[in-house]
């Protein structure tokens, strides 16, 4: 039997006319065909070697079984699709086999679908684009107990130069604002901060060495405060066996925004999120009352499985950066605690000059059973000490109900992109589920074991979506401490360029981000190529300022300071970088 298992967003199907005349006739209902979203279309083959009915039917729901709780879902359709054999049953055989597997599906809980059989359809779909979106598999239902494999047909296929010519080319656009402003898509392209290739996939962005340059800066800078802020940093891995979710939760309340994967008897996940690893770290010796607080960082790569309709640039990605951190803490220094965390970050949105958001007090809904840990009293509790610690600290804040992360309420930061879409750039949450999950506890002065309290945070977001707000609000044009090129040396004419490159490795020398121009194009197009790019500041160097050994001085505005110093160019330059001007 062959399969093609397509995670899809949805499948449209509609009975046109009968293929085989020794099927029934179908119902006026079945007719008009239908349509079932978020499900698993299994387009199916059953072959002339499947005459073991009771095998090949097992083998097909649990390779069913396997795929849908990998990408967590209910819905399954089974639609007969001849094309994938040569080889086929006959109908009589093939109608058996779908129509016992739809029944043993239904047992194990699935909401089962079924295309006619024997019947020419049209049909339509969407399929999502994650890396399980897409499996073929293959099994003989005529041997017993042979393993369900993957099969390689499909590559086969493939056209591998048309791959590598999809290599070169860049899929990144998007539509102008109303107010002619343009996007992160738009800057990161235009800027060469960025790229999307679908080769690669949807929402796993590559950045440039100047993108990433931006992105390195503001990693520096946040771990430095952090750890100046008594954080302590942690390496963990990007992923985990399913166990370690089932403790969290995550696997209950948050799998469908989980990769997850098979290896060997064993389902792995790519992580959401860093706060289980970090609570084995404190597990993994006993704890006192005289160590908390303890606050573990990370700047962490983290896998969601968003939707692919939701992806956008550097602002929702299915791979991003965190700068993500957990405070474990008594429960009397929680007002305190999270009181710094707000010092934190106001200082963070200072720094990078973030402005014009708002404050979102998430809470969650009690009718919500499936997204939310089912403990009202806890839920109460800590609601009421996160509305307490929001009024004593004076931050006006909207409430959102049904907002909260499954384990306890958060604080959101919330900001609109260029187009106007409301997003959160940073998050503070109060935990009072997982320390009670993982166990986690502490011997208080009164010689007696006790629970702690979690505060999750992040400081400056992810690093992505904070590059994104900042590319849109300046329209490329970064503070000098975040410029992918702070300097950029013109010289006018040939005989400038052996100046000029002693220019360039003195800035170089002194870790500026400098390059130069010696092509031969105009100074004009030269000053206009660098104020495209963005460019902080351009030193023009001609005849003039080689004989003075001075440097004409062109900021991003276009004004010109002539007769400056190269020692006092730097000391200017180090001065501005360091105070993050």
């Amino acid at each position: 039997m062959k399969t093609l298992n397509l995670h899809v967003d949805y499948i449209k199907f509609k009975p046109l006319k009968k293929a085989l005349k020794s099927v029934d006739e179908l119902s006026e209902k079945e007719k008009k065909g239908g349509e079932v979203k978020d499900a698993l279309a299994v387009l199916t083959a059953v072959e002339k070697t499947d005459t073991d009915v009771k095998s090949v039917v097992e083998k097909l729901v649990e390779s069913i079984k396997e795929i849908a709780e990998q990408i967590n879902v209910k819905n399954i359709v089974l639609y007969p699709y001849a094309h994938l054999s040569q080889d086929l049953a006959s109908a009589e055989l093939a109608i058996e086999v779908l129509e016992e597997a739809a029944k043993s599906l239904v047992k194990n809980k699935f909401n089962v679908f079924r295309a006619p059989f024997g019947y020419y359809k049209e049909f339509e779909m969407k399929v999502k684009g994650h890396p399980l979106s897409e499996l073929s598999r293959s099994f003989d239902g005529g041997k017993e107990g042979e393993k369900i494999k993957v099969s390689e047909e499909m590559d086969k296929k493939v056209d591998i130069q048309e791959l590598v010519k999809k290599l070169g080319k860049v899929k990144m656009s998007a539509e102008r604002t109303k107010g002619g402003l343009k996007s992160n898509v738009e800057l990161g392209r235009d800027l060469d901060l960025y790229l999307i290739n679908e080769v690669v996939g949807s929402g796993l962005p590559l950045l440039t060495p100047k993108g990433a340059t931006i992105k390195r800066e503001i990693e520096r800078f946040i771990q430095d405060e952090e750890i100046r802020r008594g954080y302590l940093y942690t390496s963990t891995p990007i992923m985990a066996k399913s166990d370690l979710y089932k403790i969290s939760g995550h696997w209950d309340h948050y799998r469908e925004f989980m990769f997850t994967l098979k290896v060997g008897n064993e389902t792995f996940a790519l992580r959401p999120m860093t706060c289980p690893f970090q609570f084995i770290i404190y597990k993994s010796k006993s704890r006192s009352y005289k160590e908390l607080p303890i606050k573990y960082a990370e700047i962490s790569s983290l896998f969601r499985n968003e939707k692919s309709g939701e992806l956008m640039g550097l602002t929702r990605m299915r791979q991003f950066t965190l700068a993500d951190a957990h405070i474990i803490c008594k429960p009397e220094q929680l007002e305190e605690e999270f009181a710094k965390v707000i010092e934190l970050v106001q200082y963070v949105m200072k720094t990078l000059k973030i402005e014009d958001i708002w404050y979102r007090f998430s809470k969650w809904d009690p009718k919500n059973k499936e997204k939310y840990i089912d403990n009202p009293k806890a839920w109460d509790s800590s609601q009421k000490s996160m509305k307490k610690i929001l009024d004593k600290l004076k931050i006006k804040y909207v409430e959102a109900e049904n907002e909260a992360a499954f384990y306890g309420p958060k604080l959101d930061l919330q900001y609109k992109n260029v187009f106007g879409k409301e997003d959160t750039l940073i998050t503070v949450q109060i935990d009072f589920a997982l320390p009670e999950k993982f166990d986690l506890n502490y011997l208080d002065k009164d010689n007696k074991f006790k629970k702690p309290i979690v505060i999750h945070r992040s400081s400056v977001g992810c690093l992505e979506r904070t590059i994104a707000y900042l590319l849109e609000k300046t329209q490329g044009n970064l503070p000098l401490w975040l410029s992918p090129i702070q300097v950029k040396v013109l010289p006018m004419t040939d005989r400038n360029i052996n100046y000029s490159r002693q220019i360039f490795d003195k800035l170089k020398k002194e870790n500026i981000r400098v390059e130069i121009d010696d092509g031969t194009e105009s100074m004009s197009k030269k000053v206009r190529d660098a104020q495209l790019e963005k460019v902080f500041y351009s030193i023009t160097i001609g005849d003039k300022e080689e004989q003075a050994e001075t440097l004409a001085i062109r900021n991003r505005d276009g004004k010109v300071e002539f007769g400056v110093k190269i020692n006092d160019f730097v000391s200017k330059l180090k001065k501005e970088i360091k105070e993050r001007i």
